[in-house]
């Protein structure tokens, strides 16, 4: 049994301690917005922050100090330089930290994991549609959120390096919003196999246009293809459609029903409870996305390729 702490109750917050809520090795024993160093006094084994990203470094860099095992939400920082004083005072401390880039727990991007380790996807075009969030201000601001860039196309980034591989460079184009954050994203990343990606990430959507995402991934083999419409947020699916296009056919992909947040949570604990590495979302590929991020934001800013 675990005791969890979940720093910040906003919608990832709530999120959070839903998915605690149906697991019987978690018992969450506090929930706190102010009085952290309070909080950190207290018996608890991990701090699971779900606090706008701005905030990260310094409370993560706290619980480490603390011994406490920590549970961040992505991004985990905005910069490079932030995150490597991060993994600094994890490691010193001798604690743990755990990274939530979700789609590698989600189950339609489980089983095209899997589809990716038996062939290979020569072309992956993925998108990310949205408005910005409206349950809180700091989104629109690249000092705090690091806009779509960081807060949306992140989720892509990360998934098609961790079904492809290494990156060798890429191209951006993109439109910032009032306060200079980057809020309409489309990059294009060569890898060093061959393969491209074409990815668009945009909190840039207006009026009662739905949070959309979609995944087309195609190899010599066949074509995959997910496209998930739901509300405002990801709180409320619409439509899911999941097929696979292979000798002539259309095929949907039957996968089993699971909450992906309740899938990465239980995991990261059953990695405390177990003393094993986390071998799904290691801290080098955390710090390798953050690096790409940073590589897509100077082709942005400068209109020019980016070789990593």
């Amino acid at each position: 049994m675990k005791n969890v702490a979940i720093v910040g109750m906003g919608f990832m917050g709530k999120t959070h301690l839903q998915a605690y809520q149906k697991m019987e090795n978690v018992r969450v024993t506090a929930i706190e917005s102010n009085e952290f160093d309070e909080l950190l006094r207290k018996k608890v084994d991990v701090i699971d922050i779900c606090l706008p990203t701005f905030l990260h470094e310094e409370y993560i860099i706290k619980a480490a100090h603390a011994g406490k095992h920590i549970i961040c939400e992505k991004p985990l920082t905005l910069t490079t330089e932030s995150a490597a004083r991060i993994i600094d005072a994890v490691q010193k401390n001798n604690v743990r930290l755990f990274v939530g880039h979700v789609l590698r727990f989600w189950p339609e991007y489980e089983q095209i994991k899997l589809y990716s380790q038996k062939e290979k996807f020569d072309i992956v075009h993925a998108q990310r549609l949205g408005q910005i969030p409206k349950w809180s201000t700091w989104f629109q601001y690249p000092e705090k959120s690091g806009g779509a860039l960081f807060d949306l196309h992140i989720h892509d980034i990360d998934f098609v390096t961790y079904v492809i591989g290494e990156v060798e460079s890429v191209f951006a184009v993109g439109s910032k919003n009032q306060f200079g954050a980057w809020d309409h994203v489309m990059s294009t990343l060569s890898f060093k196999n061959g393969s491209k990606a074409f990815l668009e990430g945009s909190h840039r959507m207006t009026g009662e246009y739905p949070f959309t995402f979609a995944f087309r991934a195609q190899s010599r083999e066949s074509t995959i293809e997910l496209n998930v419409v739901a509300g405002e947020n990801i709180e409320s699916i619409s439509s899911n459609q999941f097929f696979r296009y292979d000798k002539g056919k259309k095929n949907s992909i039957e996968i089993e029903k699971k909450d992906p947040f309740e899938n990465e949570l239980a995991y990261f604990i059953h990695c405390l409870e177990a003393e094993e590495k986390n071998d799904v979302i290691p801290q080098e590929d955390v710090l390798y996305t953050l690096r790409i991020l940073e590589a897509i934001q100077q082709s942005l800013e400068t209109g020019r390729i980016v070789r990593i």
